[in-house]
C-alpha cells in the first residue's frame, strides 16, 4: 500500500452514512459520500468516522500475544506471530496495517478539526464538543503511535497531494498530546457523560485518563499522578463488582468503563469466539501462556483433581484450562483429550494448553458467535487506580493512598485477594504494582507498553511454555510446550520499525529506529 502518510491530503471524509447525532455504530446505508461541511450533521457524521479507526481485537487481544503472557498463533507470514517470535522486520504486514490505521484516524480527525469552522448551521455547543472529540481521538492515535514507534510524523492538518512529512521527536509529540488534552480539559469541552445513542463518545474523564496514560508511558510521574487523581476526584467511576462480567455484555457501559470502542449486534460486530477455544468454534488465535500463570500469587499445582485451587480468581476469569466449564461441556486440553481442545490436536486447537476466556460471553453469543458485539474497553477505572499508584511509587510518595488504590483493585468482590499491608519499600511496592497490572489488565492491549517502559522485554525470550499437565505414570507435573522459542533484542525491540511501504512512499522519512 503506497498511500500511507500522504493519504491525509483528502479534505473530504469518505465514510458510511449514519444517523446525525448518535455515535453511528449502526450504519443505515452502504454508499459513501463526501462531507461538505455545511450542517451540524456533517460534522457529527465526520467525527463518527474517526471513532471507526479505534483499536479493535488486533490491539486489544492480539497485542498481548507478543508478550510474556501470551502467544499469537501463526496465520501466514507478516503477522503479529512473527513479532512475538522476535522476527520484527519493516515489511511485516501487521505492523504496516496498524501504522496505516492510526494515520487514517489522524487524517479523519484533522479533517474535522480543520473544516468544522465552515459549518454555519448548528448548535455551537455541539460543534465545540465534536471538535474536542476529534482532538481527543487524534491524541489517542498519537499516544499509540509514539509508544510503538517513538518519533513519527506529526500531522496537524490535511496535506496537499505532494506533501510529505518527516519524523517529529517523540518528546515533542508527547508535549503535543498533553497540550491538546489540557486544552480539552481546561475548557470543559467534553461532557462528563452521555445518554442514549451518544454513549461511547469521549468524555472529560476519558481526556484526563488518557493524559495520565501518556504521561505514565513517558515517565512524567507528577503529571500522571495528578491526572489520575483528577479522574478519581470526579467521583463518577467505580469498579464493576464482577470481574468476569465486566468483559461480557452485562458490564458494558458500566461505571468502570471510561472509554471503549462500541459495537452493536446489527451494526459493527466481530467473531466473538474466534480468538478462543476450538470446542466453541474458535481458532485459538491468542493463547495465555505460563508467563501469566507466573504473575499469579500461587506456588504451583498440588492437587491433580483441582490444580488451580487457591489461585487468584482473575486466572479463572481470564483463562480456559483443563477441568473448567466451557459452553455445555468441560474444557479438556490434555494430550489424550477426546475433545476438539486437545493440545496440538488441530490447527484450531490450543498449541500450549490454555485458551482465552476473557471477552467470551458464551451464553449470549453461542447462537451466533460470528456476530459478537461486546464493546472493547480501551480505558477503565482499575487502570486509573493502578496508574495513580505507580506514579506515586515512582515519586517515592509511599502513603496510604498507594495501598488503598492497589487494594481497591485487588478486593473487587469477585476477586477478593488479600490486601497489601503497609511498610513496604519502594522496590517492593514497585514489584507488587507491576504484577498487579499484569494480572488485572491481561489481554487488554497494555502489557507490551508496560514491558517496554519497564525494560523487561526479555521476559518473553526463550521457550514458550503453556499449561501444567499431570503425568500419572511419572507422578509429576510438567509444563507443555511445542518447542517454540522466542527472542528479544533489547537494543531493537522496544520500538517497531517504520513500515517499508511508508518509507517507499514518503521520501521525508527514514528508518532510524535502531537495529532495523
Amino acid at each position: 500500500m503506497k498511500n500511507r502518510i500522504i493519504i491525509s491530503l483528502f479534505l473530504g471524509v469518505f465514510l458510511i452514512v449514519g444517523c446525525d447525532d448518535g455515535l453511528d455504530i449502526l450504519p443505515t446505508g452502504t454508499v459513501a459520500e463526501e462531507v461538505y461541511w455545511q450542517r451540524q450533521s456533517d460534522a457529527v457524521t465526520a467525527v463518527n468516522a474517526v471513532y471507526r479507526e479505534l483499536d479493535d481485537q488486533t490491539m486489544i487481544k492480539q497485542l498481548d500475544g507478543v508478550t510474556d503472557i501470551g502467544y499469537r498463533a501463526p496465520s501466514g507470514p507478516g503477522t503479529l506471530h512473527d513479532v512475538g517470535a522476535g522476527n520484527i522486520v519493516p515489511s511485516n504486514d501487521a505492523i504496516g496495517a496498524i501504522w496505516d490505521g492510526y494515520y487514517i484516524g489522524v487524517r479523519k480527525a484533522n479533517d474535522v478539526i480543520t473544516n468544522i469552522s465552515e459549518v454555519e448551521t448548528g448548535d455551537p455547543e455541539v460543534l465545540s464538543r465534536v471538535e474536542a472529540e476529534a482532538r481527543f481521538l487524534r491524541a489517542y492515535f498519537y499516544t499509540q503511535l509514539s509508544s510503538l514507534w517513538g518519533g513519527v510524523p506529526l500531522i496537524e492538518e490535511p496535506l496537499d497531494i505532494n506533501q510529505h512529512v518527516g519524523r517529529t521527536d517523540k518528546e515533542q509529540i508527547v508535549n503535543f498530546i498533553i497540550a491538546e488534552l489540557d486544552q480539552i480539559i481546561d475548557n470543559n469541552s467534553l461532557p462528563m457523560s452521555y445518554e442514549g445513542e451518544n454513549i461511547g463518545r469521549a468524555t472529560h474523564g476519558a481526556a484526563l485518563a488518557l493524559k495520565a496514560r501518556v504521561a505514565l508511558r513517558n515517565s512524567r510521574w507528577t503529571t500522571a499522578r495528578d491526572a489520575a487523581q483528577a479522574v478519581m476526584d470526579l467521583d463518577i467511576y467505580e469498579l464493576y463488582p464482577d470481574y468476569q462480567g465486566l468483559f461480557q455484555y452485562e458490564g458494558q457501559n458500566s461505571s468502570e468503563v471510561i472509554f471503549d470502542r462500541q459495537y452493536a449486534p446489527d451494526g459493527q460486530t466481530y467473531g466473538a469466539f474466534g480468538y478462543s477455544a476450538a470446542s466453541i468454534g474458535g481458532s485459538s488465535t491468542v493463547e495465555p501462556l505460563h508467563g501469566l500463570y507466573q504473575l499469579m500469587e500461587f506456588d504451583g499445582p498440588r492437587n491433580p483433581d483441582d490444580p488451580y485451587e487457591n489461585i487468584d480468581p482473575r486466572w479463572n476469569h481470564t483463562v480456559y484450562y483443563t477441568g473448567q466449564p466451557i459452553g455445555n461441556s468441560t474444557y479438556n486440553s490434555r494430550p489424550d483429550s477426546p475433545t476438539p481442545d486437545r493440545v496440538q490436536g488441530s490447527e484450531a486447537s490450543t498449541q500450549h494448553g490454555y485458551n482465552l476466556k476473557k471477552w467470551v460471553d458464551y451464553e449470549n453469543d453461542n447462537a451466533n458467535p460470528s456476530n459478537g458485539s461486546i464493546n472493547l474497553i480501551h480505558i477503565r477505572y482499575a487502570d486509573v487506580l493502578l496508574m495513580y499508584a505507580e506514579a506515586k511509587i515512582e515519586l517515592n510518595e509511599l502513603d496510604q493512598s498507594v495501598y488503598d488504590a492497589i487494594n481497591e483493585v485487588r478486593q473487587r468482590p469477585t476477586v477478593d485477594m488479600p490486601p497489601i499491608t503497609g511498610g513496604k519499600t519502594q522496590d517492593e511496592l514497585r514489584e507488587i504494582l507491576r504484577r498487579e497490572r499484569g494480572v488485572e489488565l491481561a489481554f487488554e492491549g497494555l502489557r507490551l507498553f508496560d514491558m517496554n517502559r519497564w525494560g523487561i522485554g526479555e521476559r518473553k525470550a526463550g521457550l514458550a511454555q503453556g499449561s501444567y499437565f499431570y503425568d500419572e505414570q511419572a507422578d509429576e507435573w510438567y509444563l507443555h510446550d511445542r518447542g517454540f522459542n522466542r527472542s528479544f533484542n533489547p537494543n531493537r525491540d522496544t520500538l517497531w520499525p517504520i513500515p517499508t511501504d511508508e518509507m517507499n512512499s514518503n521520501d521525508e522519512i527514514t528508518q532510524n529506529n535502531p537495529g532495523y
